[in-house]
């Protein structure tokens, strides 16, 4: 059956009319589905409430980013371009970010003047490209290039559910693999209560199990572009239970996060750019499972979702012990 993947285009508006159109003409090119800011356009929180839901049903996500930092929300005093990344992120959608080279001139329509915004705009570019299908374009036909290659990279990486025209469908097969999946489903559910009910009989483990002091090893891989080829580079970071917490934590408030996102944020707290860096992969699984077997976080399972973790009230006061800023005292 023949899928076609939901991409949401996002970017600031009038500046990248041009690459947002080149952009959707390569998507369609892929056998992908464009989805955004021509259709959706966050304004205020309302309709950005309506692109949440369309990122939800997306499979993948692009940014563009040129030299506006785009509309600011009063609320956040984040822009609507940035509350989108972060919203595709928080939900697990890959990303694909394309940054403008800073060296290319722009016109002063295209580019922000303001201190102030300009600083937004770095930090949010910095936060952005730190995803490992980030790229420098420097003008269209190089943000084309780059875009197929992205776009089939991440297809093959990151398999997405994607969309598969009904008539594709053999009904009673399909409710055979449903039923399957249901069955399982239960079974999962079963098995996580059983896991919990075992967690909590051994909560006498809570002192012995290592956290604060002792560090960890993890290996982890970056891909630099070096002599006209890319080069993998092999890394090392010791670090402490404590100090992972302390970055996972603080991305966690008052929500649930999806597995893969968790993974992401473990490994970025090494300086990794996302999970799939990591040398031994399981070793994020292991540090979930102490997060739990210490209390300090637990799981849930969302139908048609999948799994999802959220801080117990214990790890909500930890992560406040280590992030919060305390009054220094004399």
């Amino acid at each position: 059956m023949e899928k076609k993947y939901q991409v949401f285009i996002s970017s600031t508006y009038k500046d990248l009319i041009e690459e947002r159109k080149k952009a959707q003409e390569i998507l369609l090119m892929a056998d992908c589905i464009p989805a955004g800011m021509e259709v959706f356009v966050a304004a205020n929180d309302e309709q950005f409430e309506v692109i949440k839901k369309v990122i939800d049903l997306c499979d993948y996500y692009v940014l563009i980013i040129g030299g506006k930092y785009g509309s600011i929300n009063k609320t956040t005093g984040l822009s609507y371009t940035e509350m989108e990344y972060d919203y595709a992120v928080s939900q697990g959608v890959p990303v694909l970010v394309f940054a403008i080279d800073e060296s290319v001139k722009l016109s002063d329509d295209k580019r922000d003047k303001d201190i102030e915004i300009l600083f937004k705009l770095k930090k949010f570019r910095e936060k952005a490209m730190t995803n490992r299908l980030a790229s420098i374009w420097k003008d269209l036909g190089d943000l084309s290039g780059k875009l197929a290659i992205s776009i089939m990279k991440a297809k093959e990486e990151n398999i997405r559910s994607g969309w598969i025209r009904g008539i594709d469908y053999d009904l009673t097969e399909n409710l055979k693999k449903i039923t399957t999946l249901q069955d399982e489903n239960k079974k999962l559910v079963e098995e996580i209560s059983s896991l919990k009910k075992s967690l909590e009989e051994y909560s006498s483990f809570d002192g012995e199990l290592e956290f604060d002091d002792n560090k960890i090893n993890i290996e982890f891989t970056s891909t630099n572009y070096r002599g006209g080829r890319y080069v993998t580079l092999h890394h090392n970071k010791e670090i402490t239970l404590k100090e992972i917490f302390g970055y996972v934590s603080i991305n966690m408030i008052n929500v649930s996060v999806a597995e893969n996102a968790v993974r992401d944020y473990i490994a970025k707290s090494i300086g990794a750019d996302n999970f799939n860096c990591l040398v031994d992969k399981n070793v994020s699984k292991r540090i979930c499972n102490q997060f739990i077997a210490l209390k300090l976080m637990d799981t849930k399972w969302i139908e048609g979702k999948g799994l999802y973790y959220y801080l117990t009230s214990k790890g909500i006061k930890l992560r406040d012990e280590i992030n919060l800023f305390k009054k220094k005292i004399d």
